[in-house]
């Protein structure tokens, strides 16, 4: 049953009757369909598909983080993903994945950009502490994130860090930032 489903979507994918950004599925994907689709190589579900699904999808994409069974990458992208709910559980899960103990620098990354997309300058404070994470990528996240915001608040959180940074290329960035900072 489900390889005609999977036959019938993709004839129906190469026939024109939906196009790739549409969403299949009416009501959330199941966690098989949804960490299948995050697994996409050529295409992930997009801020629309997220839409679409609604909130009912968020309890999914903290499963699929929560499953060590799921693939790295795709645990990756569902943390990133809960940015597209932006509530209080969304902010109190992605601060919980930033300050789990042994947690992976990207799936930190990740979880402080998504607080910056998902509550822009609301989450500067939350975000200024991973500006001193002894990880690189974390560090060059919590730039990416607050530069994105062009607020004074961020721009003096950069600029606090600037003298204190040690990676070359991480110091580039926010001094990239603060220069094209229009304020």
């Amino acid at each position: 049953m489900r390889r005609a489903f999977i036959a019938f979507l993709a004839l129906s994918v190469l026939a024109g009757v939906w196009s790739v950004a549409t969403p299949v599925f009416a009501t959330p994907p199941s966690k098989a369909e949804l960490s299948q689709m995050l697994a996409g190589f050529e295409q992930a579900p997009g801020a629309e598909d997220f839409r679409a699904w609604g909130p009912e999808t968020f309890p999914i994409l903290v499963e699929l983080y929560g499953d060590h069974d799921v693939q790295p990458f795709v645990r990756m992208r569902a943390v990133a993903a809960v940015a597209h709910y932006p509530s209080p559980r969304a902010r109190a899960f992605l601060l919980h994945v930033a300050r789990a103990e042994g947690q992976s620098d990207l799936l930190i990354r990740e979880a402080v950009r998504g607080l910056g997309r998902a509550f822009g300058p609301r989450s500067i404070e939350d975000i200024r502490p991973f500006l001193r994470h002894r990880a690189p990528a974390v560090r060059e996240g919590a730039v990416l994130a607050l530069t994105a915001f062009h607020t004074p608040a961020a721009q003096g959180a950069l600029r606090a860090r600037l003298p204190q940074e040690q990676s070359a290329h991480i110091a580039a960035r926010i001094r990239a930032s603060l220069s094209a900072d229009p304020r």
